[in-house]
């Protein structure tokens, strides 16, 4: 039997992987702004959707810490999850926002921030 916190885990993903897989123009998925994210996105030539697969395809086992309060104060829950992208392990930290917005506040290789 699976443990409470991987079950919360699994549904929480599953909220995520859906906001994140019916967003259409950025009316359920965000990824914030920051030089760290497209530093990553620039290193690895990647778009929009691919960050997007990144986060469909996240596990449980890729699970980090969390729920935890946004540091900003925003409303939401921030998960963190450790996923292997292209043979390095990426830290991707995640605000769900009442069930209904994905902000992806983070993704970049693990430790260099």
């Amino acid at each position: 039997m699976k443990s409470i916190a991987q079950q919360i885990i699994r549904q929480k993903l599953t909220i995520i992987k859906r906001l994140v897989a019916e967003d259409e123009g950025g009316n359920k998925f965000i990824l914030a702004n920051r030089n760290k994210n497209r530093n990553f996105m620039l290193e690895y030539n990647l778009l929009i959707n691919d960050i997007k697969d990144i986060i469909l395809n996240l596990e449980v086992d890729n699970y980090y810490k969390g729920p935890e309060e946004d540091e900003s104060g925003l409303e939401g829950e921030v998960w963190i999850f450790t996923p292997i992208f292209q043979n390095t392990k990426l830290y991707v930290k995640i605000r769900l926002a009442n069930n209904a917005l994905v902000v992806c506040i983070s993704i970049h290789k693990y430790g260099i921030y």
